[in-house]
């Protein structure tokens, strides 16, 4: 083979190996693990927002929308947009961010809110987890405003000045088309009205 056949068949074989790599990043793109998730392979709802999570202790963040700002400043994902009845979860969780200076003692978790429920479904569970810690599971089971609390440890609760990170999960959240064929049918499970941290009393 002479030398210009060779060097032909080597610039045909570095174009067919760019070729492929090329194909390989359209089939499978090096992204982020949280880019995949929502825009490719959408195996999840959550995009976060970035927020600064400033929050005022013992302020109750409300979630109807004459009241969206504050609230808005601690959502990460997971949340439809606010109208007059609330703001219903969006997807199988909700993430939250809070960052107050520490008080050195237990603190409340207080959430406002009404279920999407039904005689086949009678309640949503939440499962509340903050910074990796899980705390318990509450139980709503009305459409109308329950109000339900949980306990946050001072063993969590010191990390407040770093920041809250906290995270929803409804293990039995349901279409929302559900409560009417022109509902959006991604999952939801609560229709929250007020978010608030305070001392243990």
């Amino acid at each position: 083979m002479t030398l210009s056949k060779r060097l032909l068949w080597i610039g045909i074989l570095v174009i067919g190996g760019f070729e492929l790599w090329s194909a390989s990043l359209i089939l499978r793109p090096q992204v982020d693990a949280t880019y995949r998730a929502y825009f490719i392979d959408k195996t999840s709802d959550c995009w976060p927002h970035l927020t600064d999570g400033d929050y005022v202790l013992g302020e109750s963040l409300g979630f109807l929308p004459d009241r969206r700002e504050r609230a808005d400043r601690i959502k990460i994902c997971g949340w439809f947009y606010p109208d007059n009845t609330g703001t219903w979860s969006y997807g199988a969780f909700s993430r939250l961010r809070t960052k107050f200076a520490p008080v050195g003692a237990p603190l409340m978790l207080t959430i406002t809110a009404g279920a999407m429920v039904s005689a086949a479904h009678p309640e949503q569970r939440v499962a509340v987890s903050v910074n990796g810690t899980a705390l318990g599971t509450l139980r709503f089971d009305s459409l109308d405003l329950e109000a339900k609390s949980i306990e946050v440890p001072r063993s969590v609760a010191d990390m407040s000045a770093n920041g809250l990170d906290w995270q929803l999960d409804y293990p039995d959240a349901r279409s929302g088309t559900e409560m009417g064929p022109q509902n959006d049918p991604h999952l939801r499970a609560l229709r929250f009205v007020a978010f608030r941290i305070a001392p243990q009393s």
